[in-house]
Formats: C-alpha cells, structure tokens, sequence
C-alpha cells in the first residue's frame, strides 16, 4: 500500500518539476524580451535628445525657453528609463556575446 502513495507521489513529483521548469524557462523567455524592448525604447530617447539639442542650436532656435525645457525634460527622462534599464538588463555585452557565440563541434577539434 505505501508502495503505490509513494509511486503516486513520485509521478506528482516529477510532474511538479517539469511544469516548473517550463514556467521558469517561458518567464526568463519573457524578461528578456522586456530587456531587450527596454533597451530599443532608451536608444529611440537617447536619439529624440540628440535631435531636440541640435534644433535648439539651430540659429533660429537658439535659447529659445521652451526648446530648453524640452531638453531638460527629455534628459530627465532618459535618466528614469536608464534607472529601469539597469534593473531589466538581463545580460552585460560580454555575457550575451558569450551566450550567442557558436560552440565548436567535437568533431573540429
């Protein structure tokens, strides 16, 4: 009798961890596209700044207030996105690099 609860709990068991392995894996799956989308969105912000500072050097637009105030703002929002980049940021260059590159075969070597 104890041998069949202890089987049960065995197959319960290993059905556990399967479904588990499988929700971590589609949950890092996940966060790292957040990552990755995170990191597009500071580019796209980094390039909307560069643009916005060279209208407002632009001899029509220079000192213009509202332009600067603009930039202050965008500035400020590059650095709250980089505060949320830092903690989604899944992977350094070196890492992703490493993760991405081809392994050799056993049989080259």
């Amino acid at each position: 009798m104890t041998d069949i609860f202890l089987i049960i709990f065995l197959i319960i068991s290993v059905l556990m961890n399967i479904f588990l392995v499988w929700y971590c894996r589609n949950l890092m799956i996940s966060l790292y596209d957040v990552s990755e989308n995170m990191q597009v969105l500071v580019e796209e912000i980094l390039l909307f700044d560069e643009h916005l500072n060279n209208v407002h050097e632009m001899e029509t637009f220079y000192g213009d207030e509202t332009l600067g105030n603009l930039i202050r703002h965008s500035k400020s929002l590059i650095d709250t996105l980089e505060d949320f980049a830092e903690i989604y940021t899944l992977f350094d260059q070196e890492t992703e690099e490493q993760l991405t590159e081809e392994v050799p075969d056993d049989a080259d070597a």
